[in-house]
């Protein structure tokens, strides 16, 4: 594949950005997981900010979250190289992504266990 600019060109930096973003628009739309990731976390924010969480609870959030919607798009990633790569029923494509939903799942439940332990006590 040959650029039109050096490998360290700003144009080449802004078009990075730009296809970042058209990924993050691209997930949110066709990823129903995601939509529902990305309310939980706007749902976190308002709660933090209702009850006026420390800076070291808005730390946990902050990474938890991320890294839960990280996992999100890596998962997408890795089933639709996946979809791509094999077009017909593969045991070991099943493996592969059900893997790969299964660390979506974790992360959620962590997501879940640093909720509770913030929220449960300002909350009752």
């Amino acid at each position: 594949m040959q650029y039109k600019f050096k490998r360290n060109h700003p144009v080449r930096e802004i078009n990075s950005f730009k296809y970042a973003f058209e990924g993050l628009i691209h997930a949110f739309f066709t990823e129903p997981n995601f939509r529902i990731q990305v309310f939980i976390v706007a749902f976190s924010i308002i709660l933090s900010k209702l009850y006026k969480i420390t800076r070291t609870e808005w730390s946990i959030l902050i990474v938890s979250l991320g890294l839960l919607l990280i996992v999100e798009l890596l998962n997408t990633v890795i089933e639709e190289i996946m979809d791509q790569l094999m077009k017909e029923y593969s045991e070991g494509t099943k493996i592969i992504k059900d893997v790969s939903a299964a660390a979506v799942l974790t992360a959620s439940f962590v997501v879940l266990a640093n909720l509770i332990t913030i929220f449960w006590p300002k909350i009752f």
